[in-house]
């Protein structure tokens, strides 16, 4: 009460209170943070290392490649393809689908894997929707958001892969799964 007074008795003062100095500091920090952990997730995608892309998505990115590796194995034109390539798990899966997507991009944009990742994370926009989510903004379409999961920022590709991944899904049951998500 004696700081609400003081901060309207005293109009020479800035009228910017501690507690929002402090939330400046820590978006500021959350930013950094995010964008170091888009370019950790970025470069682990384009260098197929599926232990630290694990370590930096969201649990709901890692349940939807999980599904999408089941409606894999169920469908009778990819069960072919996973024996071929020789795919008997989800993290293969991963693998595969990571170094697929991987080459097509670098071959876009010929530059190291490393420079194509702190491209995304230095150009990505960063609109925060609360303090522990923000989505994440690449041109004109939201790639995917940032959530505060136990003091460490994931990266949520969730919604974005689901709109690829439904158009190739046919089974009923399983898009139903994967909208859920």
């Amino acid at each position: 009460m004696v700081v609400l007074l003081t901060w309207s008795i005293v109009p020479s003062f800035p009228l910017a209170s501690p507690a929002i100095s402090q939330r400046k500091t820590t978006r500021a920090q959350a930013e950094n943070a995010i964008r170091a952990s888009i370019f950790e997730t970025m470069k682990a995608f384009l260098t197929g290392d599926i232990k630290t892309l694990k370590q930096r998505v969201a649990k709901r990115t890692l349940d939807l490649v999980d599904l999408v590796y089941e409606a894999a194995r169920e469908d009778p034109l990819l069960q072919s393809e996973l024996r071929t390539a020789r795919i008997t798990n989800a993290d293969e899966f991963l693998r595969f689908f990571m170094q697929g997507m991987a080459n097509q991009y670098l071959q876009a944009a010929p530059i190291s894997p490393e420079q194509a990742a702190r491209r995304v994370a230095n150009d990505s926009v960063l609109s925060f929707t609360g303090d522990s989510e923000a989505r994440i903004i690449v041109g004109d379409a939201e790639f995917a958001r940032a959530k505060l999961v136990a003091k460490a920022w994931k990266i949520d590709l969730t919604e974005s892969l689901k709109k690829a991944v439904l158009k190739e899904v046919k089974n009923p049951e399983m898009r139903a799964r994967i909208k859920s998500l």
